[in-house]
């Protein structure tokens, strides 16, 4: 049974303001409706450069920024920016916090952050592209107007990844990536993608983006008379399982991989969660109770648990000093 807290933004998203809506203006560039062959994008070092730094009780906090690697980007979209939050004393287990849909403040991951400061990892939170500073017009609607957005979307977010935790190895870190929703896919792709040990954390995931817009809540949310129509359907499932974790062969760390799902989830069909930890033998699945959104808000610490878990069983518990 779906969650009526989850279902309630299906009204919202029937009846509320247009610009809440998404694929607006349609399709888009046709030629951006075909993502990058993993196999074919180089893998290159993205560092970030920090800019400030401030203490926060036992945390340190720094704010950095980068040039995105992905050139057909609008312009704001192509600023990156991400948010470092580590234990005061560092460590060197560092995870990479995908971003949700449409999420343009990052208080959730925040918060997870805060959290697994207290288990010794630090957490690189990072800004999705066309969102919070990154929205290329700010002052206008809904940042993903056309389906090539959201595919060049997706597309800077694994690309920045990639190359954030290459930087990131590189410099020592013991690295993870995880993400809630959206981010659970994304992170997936991105640690799927990989050559090296990554800890992975998918949390409340889908294996591709089109069966949460198209078999869940969001499907209401979509602007269908823009793309020509309900009848459409089929060509936008066909798009958006271009992007799918079960085309790309796993590697021997995901294994090691936690796969989270909420049981009355009204986004994510539970079908869709099955099918990616099933494609990672090995993996653990767990259920949490809830929806949606009563996991994310109110089971943060289970949420953070996966994390470190995810952690644990890849690399084998922290070394703590003899006393």
């Amino acid at each position: 049974m779906r969650h009526p807290i989850d279902l309630s933004v299906v009204g919202i998203l029937k009846y509320g303001p247009r610009d809440i809506r998404f694929f607006t203006e349609g399709w888009g560039d046709e030629a951006l409706l075909h993502p990058p062959d993993l196999d074919d994008l180089p893998l290159e070092t993205l560092p970030i450069r920090w800019l400030t730094a401030q203490r926060d009780d036992d945390l340190v906090i720094r704010h950095g920024a980068f040039e995105s690697p992905v050139s057909h980007l609008p312009h704001r979209a192509g600023q990156g920016s991400a948010l470092l939050i580590e234990p005061h004393g560092g460590t060197d287990r560092t995870v990479v916090l995908m971003p949700a849909w449409n999420e343009h403040e990052p208080h959730v991951r925040v918060a997870l952050a805060r959290r697994l400061a207290r288990h010794g990892i630090s957490s690189v939170v990072l800004e999705n592209a066309y969102f919070g500073s990154r929205h290329p017009d700010p002052v206008e609607g809904h940042p993903i107007r056309t389906v090539a957005d959201f595919m060049v979307m997706g597309e800077s977010a694994v690309t920045e990844a990639r190359g954030i935790l290459t930087w990131l190895r590189n410099r020592g870190r013991v690295v993870g990536v995880a993400g809630y929703s959206m981010g659970a896919n994304t992170a997936a792709v991105v640690s799927a993608s990989l050559p090296f040990p990554v800890a992975t954390a998918a949390l409340a995931a889908s294996h591709s983006p089109s069966p949460v817009f198209l078999d869940g809540v969001l499907w209401h949310g979509i602007s269908w008379d823009a793309l020509g129509g309900i009848t459409q359907e089929d060509q936008l499932r066909e798009v958006l399982l271009r992007v799918s974790v079960l085309d790309i062969p796993p590697r021997e760390h995901l294994s090691q991989a936690v796969v989270v799902g909420a049981r009355s989830d009204a986004y994510i069909p539970r079908s869709a969660t099955v099918a990616l930890a099933q494609h990672w033998p090995g993996s653990e699945l767990r259920w949490e109770s809830g929806g949606h959104a009563t996991l994310v808000w109110f089971r943060k610490d289970r949420l953070a648990g996966a994390v470190v878990d995810s952690f644990d069983r890849l690399y084998g518990p922290p070394q703590t000093s003899a006393q």
